[in-house]
């Protein structure tokens, strides 16, 4: 790691903030988003003081959406779309009026253990749950013209087709590959629960490793966004940026690995995604507002 790195990582595992300067809502051709994980708690303490942080940090950036990285409803997910759930962990928890925005959700472990076609079937009552199917592309323009895909995947089958003797391809792969093989964007982000690398209790997802990352390296993915991990983490591996964000309600403990450039394991968070044509900012927060981390992605490591 470099100096700024080795600080960031230190100060992160000692306790410590790292404090720059918000990113503030100064370039109009930037892509503002948030993105929070592993929250749905029924409305506990700890999951309104992320909630409340992040409708103050999507007024103050002007966010255009939230990414959600799964783990939506603990902890069974939700039975139907009358679920009380609804309500009391998303409704009536993320009612600021600057989160009224879309939010493109993922599916975590915990959603599984419940009625994931309901969190699909959701998205037709909703004005801004976004859940079209367990997979799914959505694509944002920046101001130049230029495109960003997000690529939202169903990391739970990934997973678990992985692990059978099957030898049919994993459909949702072929998917992705033929996705990614004919964007033309000029960012390529793909979203997931599960992570590929990171340092939580959960670690490095083996199977991920072995069927995503030759993707990404093959085809330019710049960021993969995941949950499951409850901390908040930036590893670097290849040319890709894995950066977990998964505090959205319980923090867990998390350590660095190879790769590490940051990582907390004991703070309430979120991340900020600023999208430029060549650059994009990247920002944990805390439910308390302080900035704990920052970093730039080029387009292009």
């Amino acid at each position: 790691m470099g100096e700024i790195s080795r600080r960031s990582f230190l100060l992160a595992t000692t306790g410590l903030v790292v404090a720059p300067p918000r990113i503030a809502k100064d370039a109009a051709s930037d892509l503002g988003f948030l993105v929070l994980g592993d929250w749905g708690r029924e409305g506990s303490v700890d999951q309104r003081k992320v909630a409340a942080q992040l409708g103050k940090t999507a007024e103050a950036i002007d966010a255009r959406f939230v990414v959600s990285t799964g783990d939506n409803f603990y902890s069974k997910g939700v039975k139907s779309v009358d679920d009380t759930h609804w309500t009391r962990s998303f409704e009536d928890v993320y009612n600021a009026s600057p989160l009224m925005i879309p939010w493109y959700v993922t599916l975590g472990n915990h959603d599984y253990l419940g009625n994931v076609n309901a969190q699909v079937d959701y998205s037709k009552l909703s004005s801004r749950w976004r859940s079209p199917a367990n997979y799914y592309k959505h694509t944002e323009l920046l101001a130049d013209g230029s495109r960003a895909d997000f690529f939202h995947l169903d990391t739970n089958t990934i997973i678990a087709a992985s692990a059978s003797s099957a030898s049919t391809p994993i459909r949702q792969l072929v998917w992705l590959e033929r996705e990614l093989r004919t964007s033309t964007a000029a960012w390529k982000i793909v979203v997931g629960h599960h992570p590929v690398y990171a340092g939580g209790k959960h670690g490095n997802t083996e199977a991920l490793i072995a069927l995503l990352k030759p993707l990404f390296d093959r085809f330019g993915v710049q960021v993969y966004l995941n949950g499951h991990d409850h901390d908040l983490e930036h590893v670097i591996v290849s040319r890709t940026h894995y950066l977990t964000s998964g505090a959205g309600s319980k923090p867990k403990p998390a350590e660095g690995i190879d790769g590490t450039q940051f990582v907390m394991g004991d703070r309430l968070g979120f991340m900020i995604g600023r999208v430029a044509p060549s650059a994009m900012d990247v920002e944990f927060i805390d439910d308390q507002g302080a900035s704990l981390y920052r970093a730039r992605v080029p387009r292009v490591s």
